[in-house]
């Protein structure tokens, strides 16, 4: 089946007719491509988990392997973000761990010129019995996302999922040089808004960091049917000050992340955190985002995407491909605006 040459965009008009000096990486007007360092390559909309601010309860209907880009094909995109100076990729999903063989994306990625940091964000649950091969193959470090140190609420919160096995994940990345892992919490008022200062407390022990990220309110789940849960950044950390005394700002995580870090008083580790919701930083996000399906987005909330697939089936149109991210840059918005109806599996968070 013939696939149309023009590049489907949602959410803004193509520029791809204006002429080529408009569309030079060294100028997209109040968007710089220079400014862009990192891109999240979800590489599946599957989970084997089941949160309750992610996804409903009857869970989701899957996208077909067939629709699902090729490593060859994300390889591709990324080389045509290498062109444009971006140098780090984050691997995500979904969980981007039930995705097979993923062990060879990481290889093959690596193996590009020019790559600079390579990592991954994983729920943990299978981390464990392929840490030390994602180590092997050219993973620099592993994001973990873990919301509770309790079992039962784990259980709750995942419907089904086991803490120890996170637990062991985390452990074995550490061990393989993936570590310490980053931690991930999203805060949910009713659900482990009490446990915020026992997590910071972790980074009094090790030189871990653990991030504390508000609740983002994207399309159907049992959290945003709730209402009422989300808390936001001040709240968050005013209860982690009242139990491990001031933060002091702590230096920025490699490649300028969306976090705002701080150290408590003696501690070796640091404390993140990101409010997209509270206090947007749209104005410094410099990354763009590969969904599962071959979109590149310009930002979480906001529709703005180019469909780059088209311009790998049947064939590679590689300038074209690297026209894609100029045009996507254009789209960043200087203020995310409500988020959409799509599923944060399916964008790749």
């Amino acid at each position: 089946m013939s696939i149309a040459l023009p590049i489907a965009v949602a959410g803004a008009a193509s520029p791809l007719a204006e002429p080529a000096a408009r569309l030079s990486s060294e100028a997209v007007g109040p968007r710089d491509l220079r400014s862009v360092r990192t891109l999240r390559i979800s590489v599946t909309d599957h989970c084997n988990l089941r949160c309750i601010y992610c996804m409903p309860e009857e869970g989701l209907a899957w996208l077909p392997r067939e629709a699902l880009l090729s490593y060859e094909e994300i390889v591709h995109v990324a080389r045509a973000a290498l062109h444009h100076g971006i140098r780090d990729f984050k691997i995500t999903g979904g969980e981007p761990l039930v995705r097979r063989d993923l062990v060879e994306l990481v290889t093959r990625l690596r193996a590009l010129p020019g790559c600079g940091e390579l990592s991954l964000t994983t729920n943990g649950l299978l981390l464990a019995r392929l840490a030390a091969d994602l180590r092997h193959a050219g993973l620099d470090r592993v994001t973990v996302s873990l919301d509770t140190l309790q079992p039962h609420r784990f259980r709750e919160l995942t419907r089904g999922g086991e803490l120890s096995a996170v637990l062991e994940g985390i452990a074995a990345a550490d061990a393989c040089g993936l570590g310490p892992a980053k931690i991930n919490v999203v805060v949910l008022r009713d659900y482990n808004l009490d446990e915020v200062a026992g997590f910071a407390a972790w980074t009094l022990r090790e030189p871990r960091t653990v991030r504390f990220i508000e609740f983002m309110p994207l399309a159907r789940s049992r959290v945003l049917s709730e209402g009422g849960q989300f808390v936001p950044y001040a709240e968050i950390r005013e209860r982690i000050e009242r139990r491990l005394g001031p933060l002091t700002p702590a230096p920025a995580d490699a490649g300028f992340g969306p976090a705002q870090v701080f150290r408590a008083p003696g501690a070796p580790g640091r404390i993140g955190f990101i409010h997209a919701m509270s206090a947007p930083f749209c104005a410094t996000c410099n990354r763009l985002r590969l969904t599962p399906e071959g979109r590149l987005r310009s930002c979480l909330f906001d529709a703005g995407e180019v469909d780059v697939r088209a311009l790998l089936r049947p064939d590679v149109r590689a300038e074209r491909l690297r026209r894609a991210f100029v045009e996507c840059v254009v789209m960043k918005p200087e203020l995310h605006g409500p988020a959409g109806d799509r599923q944060m599996s399916s964008i790749g968070g």
